[in-house]
């Protein structure tokens, strides 16, 4: 689950809200002094995975008939 984390103007306290918790001011007010003075610190990114191959995959198997024996 994704969150936004923030931190209270007045008293410094940081806390975090979950990305699906409506957006009101009950739900962004601090929870140590109560004040909605907030500034948000980080915001939920969606996470990219980029793969890439340094080298080429080898399995072990080889298609190779003519191999001599038999």
């Amino acid at each position: 689950m994704q969150s936004t984390a923030y931190v209270c103007g007045v008293c410094g306290h940081s806390f975090r809200t979950a990305d699906d918790a409506p957006r009101d001011a009950r739900s962004l007010m601090c929870p140590a002094c109560g004040s909605i003075d907030v500034n948000i610190v980080s915001l939920p990114r969606d996470t990219t995975v980029v793969m890439r191959a340094r080298s080429t995959v080898h399995t072990g198997h080889r298609d190779d008939t003519a191999s001599g024996s038999g």
